[in-house]
């Protein structure tokens, strides 16, 4: 059987929504970029479920805006996608802050969604922004 190659013109959109739904603060749309039961690797609150990660994020971080810097594709690992960019960000009321940060994606078998995203930062300069926030995901 004869794997699906990527489409990078698939995968660069699927990118640019999921931008344009994390800036907006959209989770409906965010969610329905990842595959049913999609996990987040976060450098500070470790796995968790799609969906209790970007509620947290949408409820304790405001001011969301970003600049892309690049998309990068997979060679070794063709269903693997990264975004890097600038996040400025505000959290829990906190001025706003500047990370650079890499979202790696896994993409399912077809490319047509996400499965998974390992979030690459960092945390040494923010890591104070979390420690006292209610409601951490799990």
């Amino acid at each position: 059987m004869m794997k699906k190659s990527v489409d990078i013109k698939e995968t660069e959109q699927l990118c640019y929504q999921y931008l344009s739904a994390l800036e907006r603060g959209d989770l409906d749309t965010l969610l329905s970029l990842f595959s049913e039961n999609a996990l987040v690797y976060s450098p500070i609150f470790g796995n968790c479920s799609v969906e209790s990660f970007y509620s947290y994020i949408f409820q304790s971080i405001s001011d969301r805006a970003m600049k892309l810097n690049n998309i990068l594709s997979g060679v070794l690992k063709t269903n693997q996608v990264a975004l890097h960019l600038s996040y400025t960000r505000s959290v829990e009321g906190r001025g706003p802050a500047t990370i650079d940060v890499v979202d790696l994606f896994d993409l399912t078998e077809d490319f047509s969604t996400f499965m998974a995203v390992t979030i690459i930062y960092d945390t040494a300069p923010i890591h104070g922004d979390f420690t006292s926030c209610k409601n951490a995901p799990q």
